[in-house]
């Protein structure tokens, strides 16, 4: 499968200078991707090959029933579709405004290398999801509803994807860039983890981790407009930096596993 190993960071820090470590996690997490993935195809491909040659078994029906109901682990998500529910979110508060629309151009760039021939097909498809909207009440449940067509829909040999957890990264970043974290959204997002399988307690933490790391940045902004001496505000800095980075691993880590 052909994939694209592209550098996310620089477009969501162009989206929003705030989430530059954000920007990076998805960076690090988008550079072994594909390789990832490659693996992932080979060993199924080696499983189905061992259980066409193994001989006949007794198979436990109650375990095979509970198999067959539990809901399967979506490992990566097409890109296409991952822009989708990001669009999405971005008009949860009931309309796009022409701001979010320029951090949307930013991201789908980074994730998507035709994403200029692309946005006019995902927009559209997108705004055809909201015109089902029959009362104001309903609007809530055409976007829950496009969300989930769109994870349904994904397919996972197409050439440029994400994993879950890098996507939900992604909507946090933009539910935070104007600072404005509303209700409806948050619940959009939920939604959206729970549809991707990813457990609360790891949601819990990127959002956490999220805002720490803008407190952090408006710390850092706020000491440097003092009137302290220059070597306080300095190592002032260089510690909240330090603490920056350390959640920035963590971060890392809690989207790679």
């Amino acid at each position: 499968m052909k994939m694209e190993k592209k550098k996310i960071g620089e477009g969501l820090a162009g989206v929003w200078q705030k989430a530059a470590d954000a920007a990076q996690v998805a960076k690090v997490v988008v550079q072994d991707m594909a390789a990832d993935a490659k693996q992932t195809r080979a060993k199924k491909a080696q499983q189905k090959a061992d259980s066409q040659k193994a001989a006949p078994i007794k198979v436990d029906t109650t375990a095979n029933t509970t198999e067959q109901t539990a809901a399967p682990k979506i490992k990566c998500i097409a890109t296409r579709n991952a822009l989708q529910i990001i669009y999405y979110l971005m008009a949860a508060d009931g309309t796009v405004f022409h701001s979010e629309e320029e951090k949307f151009d930013a991201i789908g760039a980074e994730l998507d290398p035709d994403f200029s021939d692309n946005k006019p097909a995902i927009i559209k498809d997108c705004q055809a999801q909201l015109e089902k909207v029959i009362d104001p009440e309903d609007y809530y449940d055409v976007l829950q509803d496009g969300v989930e067509e769109a994870i349904l829909s994904s397919n996972e040999t197409a050439d440029t994807f994400i994993t879950p957890k890098l996507l939900v990264w992604n909507l946090l970043a933009i539910a935070y860039s104007d600072e404005n974290y509303d209700e409806v959204e948050r619940k959009l997002l939920k939604y959206t983890v729970r549809k991707l399988g990813i457990d609360k307690a790891v949601f819990l933490e990127m959002e956490s981790s999220m805002l720490t790391m803008l407190d952090i940045e408006k710390e850092i902004a706020w000491i440097k407009t003092t009137d302290r001496p220059y070597l306080t505000i300095e190592a002032w800095v260089n510690e909240l930096t330090k603490r920056k980075t350390v959640i920035f691993d963590s971060v890392k880590d809690l989207i790679t596993l």
